[in-house]
């Protein structure tokens, strides 16, 4: 009766720790998180369009008065579905999250981009995509 109990408690240790050691895996591989707490607005031109990702996600590079910017824009899906087009040359204002990803690098998380007056929103008031939901 004692080993038994010995056998349950190291496989439920075991357990504990494989589901930790997963949960740190796939929060590290993860798509980086909106963080409002880090939420600017820049301006700039389009440098380059870059993708679809690994993931389905555009990326554009944005040359700003001071850097240039990753940033993450929408699934290439989402942004056919809705007739949204950015290209070379094109005057942005972006407002979004910069965060680091996974890799170290930094990239801006679109929530709002303005161009020519018009406002496209990629995510709400609190950074959830809008495109969740969305049909694949």
């Amino acid at each position: 009766m004692q080993r038994r109990a010995s056998c349950r408690l190291a496989s439920v240790v075991v357990l504990i720790v494989l589901t930790a050691l997963l949960g740190a895996s796939a929060q590290k591989s993860g798509t980086p998180k909106y963080d409002r707490s880090t939420e600017v607005k820049v301006k700039g031109v389009v440098d380059e369009v870059k993708g679809p990702a690994a993931d389905g996600t555009i990326h554009i590079t944005l040359k700003t008065d001071k850097e240039a910017l990753d940033v993450s824009v929408a699934p290439e899906k989402f942004m056919k579905e809705m007739e949204i087009t950015l290209a070379k040359g094109d005057s942005l204002e972006i407002t979004g999250s910069k965060v680091v990803t996974a890799e170290g690098s930094s990239v801006l998380l679109a929530r709002e981009i303005g161009r020519n007056g018009d406002t496209m929103m990629m995510r709400d008031e609190k950074g959830a995509p809008v495109w969740v939901g969305w049909p694949k």
